[in-house]
């Protein structure tokens, strides 16, 4: 078997672990990636890659891979495969001869840094040691993606980071110091594996802004809430996918089964759509169509509307426009539309399908208590959190949610410029 021959069909385009092989059946390099495909065929298709990675592309004879759920899962997987195998061009892991840690000084202003040979010292957190230097920058990059933090002194200016929203930048005022204090606890018990607790206490100061109508405050935890729980509740460790490497497809293959039951379903949704709407007051309103087949998002199949003749705020008509669009064109019918909200969201859906003659199972599902109406219930269908068929909808929802969100600022971001452009 050449390179040239490798079937690129069967890589998944979903997140992973990738191992390439040579003609000896050795592992030469191990890698990640969000994207299998894209990742994976990239190396055969760029013939500028630099002298060691051409040789490296040059000697691969197979390519194998592991799914898994999330980035974080794929970081700790490569650096335990890499440990275990220490394939010859993972170059990264040679310089690696002493254990690296996490380390929060104990300033006024906390530092986080990454260190070798760490003392413990009183009122010093570490956290370690980890196989590698990219592992670890892999974990703080996803930890600050929660909770931005700061990583050097510069009182008199503000670094890139903080213009990309990853440094809090605490220099600036005594309340921004106050405030960086509690993102370091918070940063500390995430790393500490301490992340059901530190989701209780957001919880509760999610209620409290709620309560007193700081509705921006308020949700800006709920988004990290979402992050974490996402981690707590998806998270494997590298041992389960090795010791399963089908892992993600038959945990993927349960919620599915558990949607098509709850809903009372005939067949398994192989192909799902959902749809959801984002706009500011009726302004540049979007639409999005997210689609999962076989209960992975398929990124390629994604589409995105500007809605066209909605003048005000209207969920129902701008739903109705954007599904009218969609069943225009010859794409590939759905087994099951999911439409993000409620009763009226539902109706405004049916509606549609009834005047094309469509014959297609359709719900909503409602952000605040997470419930699912269907066609054919009185009332809300109510799962539990672990639910798989829940899980699989939440899912589905949450990434045409974003999607929406998404094109609605790219919008917003252009209609700013070119009112700059013209002053």
């Amino acid at each position: 078997m050449t390179s040239s021959k490798i079937n690129f069909s069967k890589i998944p385009d979903s997140p992973g672990i990738y191992q390439f092989l040579n003609k000896n059946g050795q592992i030469i390099y191990i890698g990640k990636s969000r994207s299998l495909k894209q990742r994976v065929s990239s190396y055969f298709q760029n013939k500028n890659l630099g002298h060691k990675t051409n040789l490296m592309v040059s000697q691969v004879k197979e390519v194998k891979f592991i799914k898994v759920f999330s980035e974080f899962e794929a970081i700790l997987l490569e650096a335990k495969l890499i440990k275990d195998n220490q394939p010859f061009f993972n170059q990264q892991l040679k310089d690696d001869k002493s254990p690296i840690y996490i380390k929060i000084t104990n300033d006024n202003i906390p530092l986080i840094q990454t260190v070798r040979h760490q003392k413990q010292n009183k009122g010093v957190f570490i956290k370690g040691p980890f196989p590698s230097s990219r592992t670890t920058k892999d974990i703080l990059k996803i930890t600050r993606r929660i909770f931005a933090y700061c990583h050097h002194k510069n009182p008199h200016k503000p670094c890139l980071f903080v213009h990309l929203g990853l440094c809090p930048y605490p220099y600036k005022s005594d309340l921004a110091q106050k405030q960086y204090a509690t993102n370091i606890k918070r940063i500390k018990k995430l790393l500490s594996g301490k992340s059901n607790v530190l989701i209780q206490e957001l919880k509760k100061d999610m209620s409290k802004f709620a309560q007193s109508r700081q509705y921006e405050e308020a949700g800006e935890i709920k988004k990290k809430i979402s992050q974490l729980e996402f981690l707590s509740t998806t998270y494997h460790a590298p041992k389960e996918f090795l010791e399963r490497p089908t892992l993600v497809d038959d945990i993927t293959l349960i919620k599915l089964k558990s949607l098509q039951t709850v809903l009372g379903l005939k067949k398994i949704p192989k192909r799902i759509e959902c749809y959801d709407i984002s706009n500011t007051s009726g302004k540049l309103a979007t639409g999005s169509m997210a689609v999962f087949t076989n209960g992975q998002n398929e990124k390629s199949q994604y589409r995105r509307f500007k809605i066209r003749f909605s003048k005000k705020a209207n969920d129902y008509q701008m739903l109705k426009e954007i599904l009218s669009r969609r069943f225009k064109n010859k794409w590939q019918l759905p087994d099951l539309i999911i439409i993000d909200g409620g009763k009226g969201q539902l109706n405004s859906a049916l509606s549609i399908l009834q005047r094309l003659k469509l014959a297609i199972s359709v719900i909503s599902l409602a952000k605040k208590f997470e419930e699912i109406y269907t066609p054919y219930h009185m009332l809300p269908i109510k799962l539990p959190k672990d639910s798989p068929a829940r899980q699989l909808a939440q899912e589905v929802r949450d990434e045409a949610h974003r999607f929406a969100i998404s094109y609605h600022r790219l919008l917003r971001s252009k209609q700013l410029l070119n009112a700059n452009y013209k002053l």
